[in-house]
C-alpha cells in the first residue's frame, strides 16, 4: 500500500472523529503534509507504509493492568492508550486531571505542526492528561507513567501534558511495554513546560512488543535556570520513532538530552532531536549511542539551532554507534546551525566495531574473548545510562537492558555468531 492510499485512507477514517477546533487545526496540519515517507529529509531513512495499518482506528479494547516493576513508588497508569486512576497513585500535591476534547485549546497543543504523529495524534485524542507540579514542591520519589498495550492492529494515541512550576524538582520515567503477540499501533505525546528554577528528568523507556508500531513525541520549553533532563532508551517494538525537541527560552536554562538504542533482529530505531537555543548564556549537551545485532537499522538526526541573538552559548553533541555484525546498520547525521558568534559549539560520530586492542587488553588480564566482549558491550552502554544521575532509574534500566537486549546478545557471543 502506498502512502497516498494510506494518507487519503486515514483522512477517511479521522474525519468523523474531529468535533473542536484544535482538533480541526490538527487535522488540518496532518493532511497537508500527509503520512511520512522517505523524500521527506526528516523521514529520509524510515518508511511507514511496510507497517501501517490499512486503515486508522482507535483502539477500543480494555486494558488490563498486569505485574509491570516500575522505577519508583508513584504510577500513573495507561491501558491500551487510556489512563486508568483506579491503578494510579502520586503525591497528593501533584494534581493529575483528566481533560477531554471539548475542553481543549489550540495553546495546548505544544508540538509543531510539522510533526506528522503528533498531529495525527492531537487530531484523534479524545482527552490529555494534565499533570500539575506545585511550586517548591520536591518529590520524594520518581513517578512511573506506565503504558500498557495488549491490543491488535489499532492504535493508542496517549497525550500527556506536564507542568513544573517554580523551583519544583520531579523526576519522570514513562515506560512503553505491551504484547509481543500483538500487532499494535502506538502514537504518544508528552510535553514539559519547566517554570523558573524547576529541575526535571524525563525517563523514556519503549520496551514496546516485537510487532509493535511505535512513535513518541517529546516537547519541552525550559525556562529561566531551569534544567531539564531527557533520556530515550529504545530496545522494543519492531520499528520505532522518536521525535524530541527542546526550547531554552531564557538565560540560565540547561537541557542535557540523552539516549541509547539496542536493537536486533530486524528492529527499526529512528531517534530525530532539536535542541533549540533561544536565548543567550543557555547550555546543553547530548549523548546518544547505538549498539545494533542482527541486521537491525539505526538512525540518529540530531540538530543544534542557535538564535542569532543566542550569545554565550554552550552545547556539545555526540552520537557513537557500535555495530556487532555485518548486516547491521547505522545513519547518523549530527548537524549545527549556529547563527551567534560567541558560542561554544561542537558535534561529532563515531561508528565501528568492536575493538580489538580493547578485547586483547582485558583478555591480557586473564578474562576469556567472549567474557571481554561482553564486558566491552556493557561498558559501551553504561556510558549513558549513569549519565542519568539516579541509582534507582539506572538499576531499573539496567535490568530491562539485561533482560531485553544483552541476554540474547551474550549468547551469541557464547556461540562465536559475533566476529569482531
Amino acid at each position: 500500500m502506498n502512502i497516498k492510499t494510506l494518507t487519503e485512507n486515514y483522512s477517511n477514517d479521522i474525519g468523523p472523529m474531529i468535533g473542536t477546533e484544535a482538533q480541526k487545526s490538527a487535522f488540518s496540519s496532518f493532511k497537508t503534509r500527509g503520512l511520512p515517507h522517505t523524500k521527506m529529509e526528516d523521514w529520509l531513512y524510515t518508511k511507514t507504509h511496510d507497517i501501517l495499518p490499512l486503515n486508522f482506528e482507535k483502539v477500543s479494547e480494555k486494558g488490563l493492568l498486569k505485574s509491570v516493576k516500575v522505577a519508583g513508588k508513584y504510577q500513573i497508569v495507561f491501558l491500551n492508550g487510556k489512563y486508568s486512576k483506579v491503578d494510579s497513585f502520586f503525591p497528593e500535591e501533584i494534581s493529575v486531571e483528566l481533560v477531554y476534547e471539548d475542553n481543549l485549546q489550540l495553546d495546548e497543543y505544544k508540538e509543531s505542526k510539522d510533526d506528522i504523529f503528533a498531529m495525527l495524534n492531537a487530531s484523534a485524542s479524545s482527552e490529555l492528561i494534565h499533570i500539575q507540579v506545585p511550586k517548591n514542591f520536591k518529590a520524594d520519589d520518581n513517578i512511573t507513567i506506565v503504558h500498557l498495550s495488549s491490543f491488535e492492529s489499532s492504535f493508542a494515541t496517549p497525550r500527556i501534558h506536564i507542568e513544573v512550576d517554580k523551583f519544583a524538582e520531579v523526576d519522570f520515567v514513562e515506560y512503553f511495554t505491551g504484547d509481543d503477540n500483538k500487532a499494535y499501533n502506538n502514537i504518544s505525546v508528552t510535553t514539559f513546560e519547566l517554570a523558573t528554577g524547576a529541575h526535571s528528568k524525563h525517563i523514556k523507556v519503549q520496551a514496546e512488543g516485537n510487532k509493535a508500531f511505535h512513535v513518541g513525541s517529546l516537547y519541552a520549553n525550559i525556562a529561566k535556570d531551569a534544567n531539564f533532563k531527557s533520556f530515550t532508551f529504545n530496545t522494543g517494538a519492531l520499528k520505532a520513532r522518536h521525535n524530541l525537541q527542546v526550547f531554552l527560552n531564557e538565560a540560565g536554562a540547561e537541557a542535557s538530552v540523552d539516549g541509547l538504542y539496542t536493537l536486533n533482529g530486524k528492529q527499526h530505531c529512528d531517534n530525530f532531536s532539536l535542541i533549540k537555543h533561544v536565548a543567550a548564556h543557555t547550555n546543553s549537551s547530548q549523548l546518544f549511542k547505538g549498539v545494533l545485532d542482527d541486521s537491525s537499522r539505526g538512525i540518529f538526526t540530531g540538530k543544534v539551532y542557535v538564535n542569532r541573538d543566542a550569545q554565550q552559548v554552550n552545547s556539545e553533541q555526540l552520537n557513537k554507534n557500535l555495530l556487532l555484525t555485518k548486516k547491521a546498520h547505522v545513519d547518523t547525521r549530527p548537524q549545527l546551525e549556529v547563527y551567534a558568534d560567541d558560542v561554544k559549539c561542537a558535534h561529532g560520530a563515531t561508528v565501528g566495531q568492536m575493538s580489538d586492542e580493547e578485547a586483547f587488553y582485558l583478555q591480557s588480564r586473564g578474562l576469556s574473548r567472549e567474557r571481554a566482549q561482553k564486558l566491552l558491550i556493557h561498558a559501551f552502554c553504561s556510558e549513558t545510562i549513569l549519565k542519568i544521575e539516579d541509582d534507582q532509574i539506572e538499576k531499573f534500566l539496567s535490568e530491562i537492558l539485561f533482560e531485553s537486549f544483552e541476554k540474547e546478545t551474550f549468547e551469541h557471543i557464547d556461540t562465536q555468531e559475533i566476529k569482531s
